[in-house]
């Protein structure tokens, strides 16, 4: 049996992104890109699964089917708490899931937005897209979050080759506030999937990329050059758009590994905790899990944090929840063994590495 026991996967069908995490109504939501029809990427639905612990998982009706405006990319989850939007009440705030509309046809790319007020049932919002693209035009994968410095919220998504940044009092109007570019130090290509937290003072821009050969000589000395990874810059957040605050000599990964891709944050959480698809290589998509009905694994959770260190600010990741000692026969000294995964964090916790073992 290849299922993994400690890493969620889907239950049938294809999965890759995670989407929407947020904690709601006492429970830790996921929802991811799916596929439930088939083994193989295509007509993206958001699925959708509930855990207590980050261990232990029930699987949910799908949350998000495709519609006149195309399948549904990629997104993130807000609960509106102050009932901004009006769609719930201050006693039971609706679970807010903003996700890309794509359009297979034309190719346009539309944020819109889906609420719920049981966290199960999702309807999507009459006035969409909140957001409206233009055909051709790449602009996906919305992370939403609370603005601490103008109050109410902010939303980035990828242009693929900038990260651009909207500002919102109620969660349905939004107004662009600014574009973030990358700078020369980092890897450059195709952005997907930006997250940001703040912590130690500073804000934290995730983001996963696919990059060209050319850029392979940026990798730090011991990581494997590929294409499709996970990257990390250190900066501030003026309310409007974020701004780096480090030159560093080269980019800083989240990991090393060739699998960890398309990672995100969950929201209403008190720390920052990622989860990424692990489903991202050649070697991984080899494996045989279509025969027992499934493809694609998400990483075990990881708490995330900022230290100082002598070469400027670096993430410092770990385990979340912690692993029981009484499962040492799939953890020991930093490493988690799962079926065909192992995902490896040194004991400082910045050394950071996911593999295929088969």
């Amino acid at each position: 049996m290849l299922r993994p026991e400690f890493h969620f996967t889907p239950p049938k069908g294809w999965m890759n992104d995670p989407n929407g995490l947020v904690f709601y109504q006492g429970k830790y939501h996921i929802f991811y890109q799916h596929n439930p029809y088939s083994c193989e990427w295509d007509s993206m639905h958001w699925g959708h699964a509930v855990s207590e612990d980050l261990i232990h998982f029930t699987n949910l009706p799908i949350a998000l089917e495709p519609d006149e405006e195309g399948d549904i990319f990629s997104g993130s989850c807000v609960v509106d708490e102050d009932n901004l939007t009006g769609l719930g009440t201050t006693e039971c705030p609706a679970l807010l899931a903003f996700y890309t509309s794509h359009h297979p046809v034309n190719m346009r790319e539309q944020q819109c937005m889906a609420y719920s007020r049981d966290g199960i049932n999702f309807v999507k919002y009459q006035n969409n897209p909140i957001i409206p693209g233009k055909d051709h035009t790449p602009a996906r994968d919305p992370f939403v979050f609370r603005n601490e410095v103008l109050g109410g919220y902010s939303m980035c998504f990828t242009t693929e080759k900038s990260i651009r940044f909207y500002h919102s009092e109620d969660l349905l109007n939004w107004n662009e506030t600014g574009d973030f570019v990358l700078p020369d130090f980092t890897f450059h290509g195709m952005i997907e999937c930006p997250a940001i937290f703040k912590a130690s003072g500073k804000y934290v821009l995730l983001m996963s990329m696919d990059i060209p050969e050319s850029e392979y000589k940026k990798f730090p000395e011991g990581a494997a050059p590929h294409n499709r990874l996970m990257q990390y810059i250190v900066g501030d957040f003026d309310g409007n758009v974020f701004t780096n605050v480090e030159e560093n000599a080269r980019p800083l990964l989240v990991d090393t590994g060739r699998e960890f891709y398309a990672g995100t944050l969950f929201n209403n959480v008190a720390d920052p905790i990622l989860m990424a698809w692990l489903g991202n290589s050649d070697k991984v998509m080899s494996i045989p899990t279509d025969e027992e009905g499934f493809r694609g694994v998400l990483s075990y959770p990881r708490r995330l944090s900022l230290v100082k260190t002598s070469d400027g600010y670096r993430l410092r990741q770990e385990f979340y929840p912690a692993i029981a000692a009484d499962r040492s026969e799939n953890y020991s000294n930093g490493v988690l063994r799962d079926s065909f995964i192992e995902e490896s964090i040194s004991e400082d916790g910045m050394s950071i590495s996911t593999n295929v073992l088969l």
